[in-house]
């Protein structure tokens, strides 16, 4: 199974309050720090990769992004989120401020990278394609491919409101990001935990008051996922517009023979 194309997991259907929200931006070892939260107890973890591959969950993303009555917007929260004992990337950025009013109880970790120019590099090679004209043609007949695009889209209006910057594969970007967050939960009286992976598991251990784990913290690497994924997709999509070029053609050269 190929993450953000196909997801297995099934909706959890435990009922329980979400404990950990991760508020820090893609391409900061969010899915080491959903696997090593998941490995604490703290899971299941809610992380893009199980949004990206149903159009349903795209969808109520997308409109709970944009939902600006309070209340309709904390129940496509709830629906989105319930269940979970954590989220990360993406569900989490959006709805910070909503996330730690509907569960005041949940810490709030910052995962972040040693350098924002490294990071907007990395951010640069993994997804600029995702959210590329290239990407919106080769997917369109896909409704999850057009989902994804129409996300994306979202995602830079997202920035450009909250932290004033459109330009989300910049080192800027990535600093005012986190500037943003440390002022969302300071003034919600939180604390935040400022976590990067390369810290291992004892900060993220002392500050969920959790034994550390006798094992290496767990290091997912998504560089070569989402290279292979945007494999996956190109082929996919030229694949599916070669058969709709045949499929008219076959009716352009024999149909009209049937109607005579």
């Amino acid at each position: 199974m190929v993450r953000f194309i196909a997801d297995t997991r099934k909706l959890p259907v435990k009922n329980q309050s979400l404990l950990v929200i991760g508020a820090g931006l893609p391409r900061t070892a969010t899915s080491s720090l959903q696997a090593a939260l998941e490995d604490l107890g703290c899971g299941p973890c809610l992380h893009m990769a199980h949004i990206i591959p149903h159009a349903e969950r795209q969808s109520l993303l997308i409109d709970a992004s944009r939902e600006t009555d309070t209340a309709r917007r904390h129940k496509q929260i709830h629906k989105l989120v319930d269940g979970h004992g954590a989220v990360v990337d993406m569900p989490a950025i959006f709805f910070l401020e909503d996330l730690m009013h509907l569960y005041p109880e949940a810490k709030v970790v910052l995962s972040s990278r040693p350098d924002p120019e490294i990071w907007a590099q990395s951010v640069r090679d993994s997804m600029s394609f995702f959210f590329s004209r290239r990407f919106y043609w080769i997917g369109l007949l896909w409704r999850t491919d057009r989902l994804w695009y129409k996300l994306n889209m979202r995602i830079i209006e997202w920035c450009r409101e909250k932290i004033g910057e459109g330009d989300i594969f910049s080192a800027e970007f990535a600093v005012r990001y986190d500037q943003r967050v440390r002022e969302v939960v300071t003034a919600s009286g939180g604390e935040v935990l400022e976590f990067r992976a390369e810290d291992g598991w004892a900060p993220l251990c002392a500050y969920l008051g959790q034994e550390v784990p006798d094992k290496p913290f767990p290091k997912v690497n998504e560089r070569a996922t989402f290279a292979l994924v945007r494999r996956i997709l190109v082929v996919k999509g030229l694949v599916s517009w070669a058969a709709l070029g045949g499929v008219l053609w076959f009716g352009w050269r024999y149909v009209p023979k049937y109607l005579m």
